[in-house]
């Protein structure tokens, strides 16, 4: 199976990757207004541990570790809802190029009449909602040791029920400040790279560029297990080299590597 190796020694991780908590955000209004009760966007927030929480009171004062609390990353989730009488092409259009690439690939000709044929061909059960992946972000100082897969596929994992499928579509987020090192080449190597680390929670190939995971396939469950023992792996391996804070060990997920989108920044 796939895995999402660090390519970072684990003696540079800030903090036990264990402590990441993931905080899950959605608003809108009594009154839906433009194409909110077609798009429904989340907003995922990952921090280091819970502010206030007394069991890391007696944290290690040298410690290299962020406060409780801090915050370390987020993710960007919509959920293009079927059935809500909008054009769904026209929301995701209007939201962004990358969702509209989404859009146009995945729905059927008029954005209101269902999926398209090949849609319909690759993914077992062709109905209900579409869960797109926008954006995954870790600080720099957590990027690199394979985190971003598993807390993508976490946050994937309580959010797709009633989606038929997940939608991703890999480009680059962030770039070098020398932007003569972005070659056509550079860009190639980034997707390739980043489409790996899809690749190691479920996600497929699909067209122009799109990739879908179907949520109702026991390989993405599978590939989830996968990524979280790795996560007990290398917080264990922190803590064996004597950097951990004081405190017992929890789990959630994270993030990190070449900053991309998803529009995502994974490693």
């Amino acid at each position: 199976m796939t895995s999402a190796r660090p390519r970072r020694p684990v003696t540079e991780l800030p903090g036990d990757p264990a402590r990441l908590y993931l905080h899950y955000g959605h608003g809108h209004p009594a009154v839906p207004y433009d194409f909110e009760d077609t798009l429904e966007s989340w907003c995922v927030t990952v921090t280091y541990g819970l502010a206030r929480d007394e069991k890391w009171d007696d944290e290690d004062e040298d410690s290299r570790a962020p406060a409780a609390g801090t915050e370390v990353g987020h993710l960007i989730l919509w959920r293009l809802r079927d059935y809500a009488g909008d054009n769904r092409w026209e929301a995701a259009d209007a939201e962004s190029g990358d969702l509209e690439v989404i859009a146009s690939t995945v729905l059927g000709r008029s954005g209101h009449d269902g999926y398209s044929a090949a849609f319909e061909e690759a993914v077992t059960h062709p109905v209900g909602d579409l869960l797109l992946l926008d954006r995954v972000s870790l600080n720099k100082a957590w990027r690199g040791f394979g985190l971003g897969p598993v807390l993508a596929a976490e946050a994937i994992r309580r959010l797709f029920a009633g989606c038929c499928a997940v939608a991703v579509y890999p480009a680059m987020g962030e770039y070098p400040e020398d932007r003569e090192q972005v070659t056509e080449a550079y860009r190639r190597q980034a997707k390739k790279k980043i489409a790996a680390l899809w690749q190691s929670i479920g996600f497929r190939p699909f067209r122009r560029g799109v990739w879908l995971l179907d949520t109702a396939l026991r390989e993405p469950e599978e590939l989830l297990r996968t990524r979280r023992a790795e996560l007990h792996a290398l917080s264990a391996a922190f803590q064996r080299s004597g950097l951990s804070e004081s405190g017992p060990a929890g789990l959630t997920a994270t993030e990190g590597g070449t900053q991309a989108s998803a529009s995502p920044g994974l490693g």
